[in-house]
């Protein structure tokens, strides 16, 4: 995020745009690392066949570029709602970043929900929620919603929080060049977000890719299930790794794409103050 205060020069439209526009760039570039994670996490076996590692691409891109519209524009209200609050610095990118992400989790959850129906069944991104939901009835679209909620806070906190902060941090006390000081930002935030998220994505995997509830029924349920068949650490944090590559991969691109691409390209008033920081 650079400065860390554009998405709070931009109006919520304008957050939505850029968000959408980053957000499906970078989930077109990793999405084999989602993938893998989501296998490795139902027990299925991993696939290096490109018709199955790429299935449910369009449902992802949607699902990111969607859910990273409603991050930016969410973040940048509750960032301004903090800050006339009297909430300054770093409590402000944070806090909002947090608020943010646990409103962008309603939408998210829906949309993993059928993409990783369809990842599982294949299905078209029409066919598949139709499906489901004839089968399981409308509730169905709920499953996973808290899990989603908590698991996005964090992410997007570390995100457009936590991330740009040690960027930040690094080139004004050591003079890193920016892009390797975003470098140690993503992979930092991401296994910071990522460790302590993996559970509640774990948990919410499990669910969703189980309508019928026939392994996994509630969030407490699923983990005591998943506990007691692979023990605690393994069974809540199966897919770690993928996990980590893929959020430290989307933290780099996100704030990569939307520092010198998208957001200098689509709103370069919000973006002149970055100019002469630059190197």
């Amino acid at each position: 995020m650079g400065g860390g205060d554009e998405l709070q020069r931009l109006s919520a439209g304008e957050n939505c745009v850029l968000g959408a526009t980053t957000g499906m760039i970078s989930k077109a570039i990793n999405y084999p690392f989602l993938v893998w994670k989501n296998t490795v996490q139902q027990g299925l076996p991993i696939s290096l066949n490109p018709l199955v590692v790429y299935r449910g691409l369009p449902m992802a891109c949607l699902n990111l570029g969607g859910t990273t519209a409603v991050q930016f524009a969410t973040t940048g209200f509750f960032q301004r709602l903090l800050s006339s609050s009297g909430v300054e610095g770093e409590s402000v990118r944070t806090g909002g970043a947090f608020l943010g992400g646990v409103a962008s989790g309603i939408p998210c959850s829906v949309w993993e929900l059928c993409m990783i129906q369809q990842q599982r069944f294949g299905g078209t991104m029409l066919g598949t929620p139709a499906k489901f939901i004839s089968e399981y009835g409308v509730s169905s679209l709920t499953r996973g919603f808290s899990t989603t909620m908590g698991r996005e806070g964090l992410f997007t906190m570390a995100m457009l929080g936590i991330t740009p902060a040690i960027q930040r941090h690094l080139v004004e006390t050591s003079g890193i060049e920016k892009n390797q000081a975003l470098a140690v930002g993503a992979l930092s935030g991401a296994c910071f977000a990522g460790t302590l998220s993996h559970p509640l994505d774990t948990i919410k995997t499990c669910m969703q890719g189980d309508l019928g509830q026939q392994k996994y029924q509630g969030v407490l349920a699923t983990g005591r299930s998943l506990a007691a068949e692979y023990g605690v650490v393994q069974g809540l944090f199966k897919g770690l790794f993928f996990r980590i590559c893929l959020i430290s991969t989307t933290f780099f691109l996100v704030n990569t794409i939307k520092q010198r691409v998208t957001g200098p390209l689509m709103f370069p008033k919000a973006y002149e103050t970055e100019k002469p920081t630059e190197k």
